[in-house]
């Protein structure tokens, strides 16, 4: 029973929906805009944009209600696992088995990256967005009160959005700039990289350089990782004749034409020692999850993108552009549309066992299709 824990471990994370394989990808349709100010006025400025509550922390992403969480993970041996913990009864490896099958795994959300929205005076959406928010000049502002400390540091957030909609979003927030001189706006994506590391729920332990979050809309699109650090796009310093060779690593540095390509470049290599690259997985999880971005969702409601769903809206913050339509649709609870993932295959397509166990229980109803598979 080497492999049950793990096995165990693994039903037991699928209460957040199933994680998929260990890989990593490398998100070139996305662009990083920055926004920055001193003191809160990034903070102001964005909290009239957005909607989700930057003031607060964001809520935890809802969590699948299985009542047999095992028999649906889709993980090899998951269901096994559970079922040997129990016959093996409370003593023993069968106990510790079953503690580690019902046992939660946590998964740390944080206010450092949360999911919004940005809409138009319609209340019709712009854009999707992820905000990464950090301080900047800290440690620079010496030893002086705790008033001028704060009016002295910098917060940047970092707005991780889809490239085709980058552009409708910057002139938006150009458009509502107006006087603010203390805002600064600027597109970073060619400075900046992002990623996505999937088949893990621990964003803990970034290496220098690297913000990591849990994806705040659902962990099963993986964890999100930004590069920022200055010294991951410096070259090595040339020592004289003894960094002969330390000079030859910085051409190699160079090599690449602009920071966002270097940046590339050394994630790729820091991961390939530990996971394998997968372009085009966070594609599949998106679409799978029935999650639209970008100009997908330009000129839509958002609750009919289900953007209350994914943590993108508060409906306990002040005013916002926007906000009418959607405290409205709310309010009244009648949404008359929703996207929903739909896949069209081959008839003789080989279909995964948990998607047949799903199409039992919606064919024949809740109670006699949990019935039928699960007896």
């Amino acid at each position: 029973m080497a492999s049950t824990p793990a096995a165990a471990a693994a039903a037991a994370a699928s209460k957040y929906g199933p994680l998929w394989g260990r890989g990593y990808e490398t998100l070139t349709r996305r662009r990083i805009l920055s926004v920055s100010g001193t003191a809160d006025h990034a903070s102001a400025y964005l909290q009239g944009l957005v909607t989700s509550d930057l003031e607060s922390e964001p809520p935890a992403p809802r969590k699948e209600r299985m009542e047999n969480v095992h028999a649906l993970s889709g993980v090899p041996g998951a269901g096994e696992a559970a079922d040997a913990a129990s016959a093996a009864g409370d003593g023993g490896e069968g106990a510790a088995v079953a503690a580690m099958v019902e046992e939660e795994v946590p998964v740390r959300f944080t206010s450092a990256m949360r999911s919004t929205c940005f809409l138009d005076h319609r209340g019709r959406i712009l854009t999707d967005a992820l905000l990464w928010r950090r301080t900047l000049n800290d440690d620079d502002v010496g030893e002086i009160d705790h008033n001028e400390k704060k009016k002295k540091r910098t917060t940047e957030y970092l707005i991780d959005v889809p490239s085709d909609s980058a552009d409708l979003l910057l002139a938006h927030l150009k458009q509502h700039k107006l006087r603010r001189s203390k805002i600064k706006l600027v597109d970073r994506s060619d400075e900046l990289s992002l990623h996505a590391v999937f088949g893990t729920l621990n964003a803990d332990g970034a290496p220098p350089g690297y913000l990591a979050a849990m994806d705040p809309r659902h962990p099963s699109l993986g964890m999100r990782v930004l590069s920022v650090g200055e010294e991951i796009v410096k070259p090595p310093l040339d020592d004289g004749e003894d960094g002969a060779d330390d000079a030859g690593a910085a051409n190699v540095v160079d090599a690449s034409p602009t920071p966002r390509a270097r940046r590339e470049r050394h994630f790729e290599t820091l991961m390939n020692r530990h996971f394998s690259s997968a372009p085009g997985t966070y594609l599949v999880l998106r679409k799978l999850s029935g999650i639209a971005e970008g100009s997908e969702l330009t000129s839509k409601m958002a609750l009919e993108c289900n953007q209350e769903f994914l943590n993108a809206i508060s409906f306990t913050k002040g005013c916002y552009l926007g906000q009418e339509l959607t405290a409205r649709s709310q309010f009244t609870g009648v949404v008359r549309k929703r996207i929903v993932p739909v896949m069209i295959a081959e008839t003789e397509m080989e279909v995964p066992r948990p998607w047949i166990m799903a199409g039992m229980i919606q064919e024949l109803g809740e109670e006699g299709g949990r019935e039928r598979v699960f007896g």
